[in-house]
């Protein structure tokens, strides 16, 4: 006799019964209404490519300029290692140490991660550290902060547009692609999916 399966509501822990889902359907908990994951088509195909595409950008993002500040005819240019490097020598430690981790080393280690546990899988490798790369890859998801950085950035820009002439540098551009194909890796290879793939990889 066949059990169906079962997965637990990471909001409010109300077991639900996992029907069958077609393409880009939603599983939604009966109980608080809360998003539990989306079925896509070929997932694993797509969280490598959008995966491996986002870390060349984030790199790409690291080794421009981010922007420049014309202030009276003297330019100032930052990149994105610079700018945590001046908040450092500025005496903000503490949030230097945060821009630092969690805008650059937490998505550099996501997604590496992710590729180092994807790619075997794609070929039909066993994998025998698929369960702890997959627990730190939980534990790193939540506190990856690609989309805030962004919309601090944006804010700081128009509290400044007035002061000086602002250039966006390559980098700029490079971050919001990356922090574009982040958020779709991450949507894709969502907590039900990674978990599937890593019963997959220990077969």
């Amino acid at each position: 006799m066949e059990t169906q399966s079962k997965i637990a509501c990471h909001d409010c822990d109300c077991l639900i019964m996992l029907p069958e889902m077609q393409i880009n359907q939603t599983l939604v908990c009966p109980s608080c209404s809360s998003k539990q994951f989306t079925t896509y088509n070929r997932p694993l195909d797509y969280s490598i490519s959008y995966g491996l595409s986002s870390l060349i950008l984030l790199v790409m993002a690291n080794s421009f300029p981010f922007l420049s500040f014309d202030v009276q005819g003297q330019i100032r240019t930052i990149t994105l290692i610079q700018a945590s490097n001046d908040l450092f020598i500025q005496d903000f430690v503490f949030l230097a140490v945060l821009v630092y981790i969690f805008v650059l080393l937490l998505p550099m280690a996501y997604l590496s991660l992710l590729l180092i546990l994807l790619i075997p899988i794609k070929f039909g490798l066993k994998s025998f550290f698929a369960v702890s790369i997959g627990r730190l890859i939980g534990y790193f998801r939540p506190w990856i902060m690609a989309e805030v950085f962004i919309v601090g950035v944006l804010i700081a820009l128009i509290k400044v547009i007035d002061l000086a002439d602002i250039i966006v540098g390559f980098s700029f551009w490079a971050y919001i692609g990356f922090a574009i194909l982040f958020t779709l890796t991450a949507n894709i290879s969502n907590r039900h999916q990674l978990w599937y793939w890593i019963d997959r990889a220990k077969r």
